[in-house]
């Protein structure tokens, strides 16, 4: 016989999975999906009861997913790159972070009711913008590249910060107890909390980092043991000291991301492998363990506060974090309106009502249900009208021309730099890391890692591009990353190279079930065939056409040496594919791969 449990367990995954897809086929966060899937199932039709399914494993599986979620977002957390990035991020996760969590805490404090402890608690849960609601929203509205890259780099900074501030003050209220005031105990078990978790994370991080530069560990196995050992440092942690599990991992992954570790990369993809299910599973468990008690909680007061965080804190703390900066009016007073929340705050807030309740603070039942309310508010609010916004304030990009190039290979590199020439802003993608380095030393904006890969994805700054170029030598990987962007770039601006088949193009099947995007330049301009010319020292050349130098003129002064790839004029372009090729005209600049004589 089959309990109950098994088939409930399967379909809580499979309606994960089911949100995922939902999300990414809407083009929305997957959260909006998955919370209301996981209230649908819980309190509102009372389905799916979590603590019963789950008995007393209930909590350890909440707390040890929320551990590896931490960890994944303290990995991207490089100081390097805080000391790099515009000095309105900078202000942004530090200024702008203090602001949010007082302006939160004073809000809830005053409108909700909580205790100043849990007031506290709850403005640092909301610091939080993280990249997993952040990317698609910019990917929809694109806006111009300098807002872009500030929304895109706060949220992926501040995923980690704002997560150890929320620790941090977790621990100081656990520390103190309910009811208590501040006394000298209280301080020696934060202290422990402190010690103990950083001790931990740093001894985590020091073997972790030792294993992989060693090589003591195969690549097959290396997922799994970061994975094993992440949860070695958590539950270590917290049995030497209680609550110091969350600390010890989010110090442990800031530690992996600054110790120059080139496997790093690989393990990325820890994120990649397990996140997806880990999340989606977490979610609904969370969402449908909220009760219609606890919604019930939500007052008028709790929708004052909402508008509070949306129409008040955000754009006080932009604009003071913003003040000298380069950014104009309008691109502050949108970055004002972009700040939805998501994973982080709905799964650290969860866990800490959890236990703060078992510690005796009944108030932290409101916790959660209000850190919901957030996440809910500012994802629809904001992904329903930052398009509109950003277009009435002209940040928006209507028509960008860029070009997002898969394969940094020397014809890439050489069409990428006549783009770049031309005023075009061109960023390639390649998993080659010699490719790579060679992209970079041409002064080229590239990327390392793999195009389809939703760690990638969710990373690629696309502020000013508008197509996709797939040029590699993989006519698989060509098609399905034109089948990957269609969503974002629309099926009309995702071009590949023709698959390199036999026979005609017209009458084989495998031709066309190899393409998923308009076929580049012509039909027998295969890669192979571009990379026989390109060896034997053929050239991108942009040409001007005139009326004294017309197209008929070029033609006959180069003839089949020169392979027509796309026609400038302006910032207007005209890509030649199979179905439509180029006609040239005067004045248009025809860019084309020659070979000299």
């Amino acid at each position: 016989m089959i309990h109950i449990e098994l088939p409930l367990l399967v379909g809580i995954i499979a309606l994960g999975i089911a949100c995922q897809w939902l999300g990414w086929r809407l083009r929305i966060p997957a959260i909006i999906p998955l919370l209301a899937a996981g209230f649908g199932v819980g309190p509102l039709l009372g389905w799916l009861h979590p603590q019963e399914l789950l008995g007393d494993l209930f909590f350890p599986v909440v707390s040890l997913s929320v551990a590896v979620i931490l960890f994944e977002g303290a990995l991207t957390l490089e100081f390097r790159e805080v000391r790099q990035v515009r000095r309105a991020v900078r202000n942004l996760i530090t200024i702008g972070a203090v602001i949010t969590l007082v302006l939160s805490a004073l809000a809830s404090r005053w409108l909700v009711g909580l205790s100043w402890p849990l007031a506290i608690l709850f403005g640092a849960l909301i610091v939080v913008t993280g990249p997993t609601v952040i990317g698609p929203l910019l990917r929809n509205i694109r806006p111009n590249h300098q807002v872009a890259s500030v929304l895109k780099w706060e949220g992926i900074l501040i995923d980690p910060i704002g997560a150890l501030l929320a620790v941090i003050i977790f621990d100081v209220i656990v520390a103190e107890g309910p009811g208590q005031a501040w006394q000298l105990s209280a301080l020696v078990t934060f202290l422990r909390i402190l010690v103990i978790g950083g001790v931990a994370g740093a001894v985590g991080g020091i073997f972790v980092a030792a294993a992989l530069k060693r090589y003591w560990v195969p690549d097959y196995l290396r997922d799994i043991f970061v994975l094993v050992v992440v949860l070695a440092a958590f539950a270590i942690s917290d049995v030497l000291q209680s609550e110091s599990g969350l600390l010890a991992v989010t110090v442990m992954g800031v530690w992996l991301a600054n110790v120059g570790l080139h496997q790093l990369h690989d393990v990325w993809h820890f994120k990649e492998r397990i996140s997806v299910l880990l999340i989606s599973g977490l979610f609904i468990l969370l969402a449908a363990n909220v009760s219609r008690g606890e919604l019930a909680l939500l007052g008028l007061g709790s929708f004052v506060l909402l508008a509070v965080v949306i129409f008040v804190v955000r754009p006080v703390s932009v604009f003071a974090s913003t003040i000298g900066s380069r950014l104009s009016r309008n691109e502050r007073l949108f970055l004002s309106w972009v700040a939805p929340r998501g994973i982080v705050a709905a799964s650290v807030s969860s866990l800490f009502a959890f236990r703060l309740q078992e510690l005796g603070y009944q108030e932290a039942e409101l916790l959660a249900p209000l850190t919901f309310l957030v996440i809910v508010g500012t994802v629809l609010i904001h992904g329903s009208t930052s398009k509109w916004w950003a277009r009435r304030l002209g940040v928006a990009e209507a028509e960008p021309q860029g070009f997002l190039l898969l394969g940094a290979t020397p014809f890439s590199r050489m069409l990428a730099e006549v783009l770049k020439g031309e005023g075009f802003r061109t960023l390639l993608v390649d998993s080659n890391r010699h490719n790579v380095r060679l992209a970079q030393l041409q002064g080229l904006e590239v990327e390392h890692g793999n195009l389809l890969s939703s760690i990638v994805q969710e990373e690629l700054d696309l502020g000013g591009i508008g197509r996709l170029l797939a040029l590699t030598s993989n006519d698989e990987a060509n098609a399905l990353a034109c089948l990957q962007y269609r969503g974002v770039f629309g099926s009309d601006e995702v071009y590949q190279l023709p698959p390199d088949v036999e026979g005609e193009p017209d009458n084989g099947p495998a031709y066309a079930a190899g393409t998923m995007g308009r076929l580049l330049f012509g039909p027998d301009v295969t890669f192979d065939r571009i990379d026989f010319v390109v060896d034997r020292g053929a050239q991108v050349k942009a040409t001007p056409l005139t009326e004294e130098f017309p197209y008929e003129a070029y033609q006959a002064q180069w003839g089949d040496r020169a392979i027509p790839l796309l026609m400038i004029r302006g910032k207007e372009v005209v890509v030649a594919t199979v179905e439509a090729p180029l006609q040239p005209r005067p004045g248009w600049k025809l860019v084309s791969l020659v070979t000299e004589a």
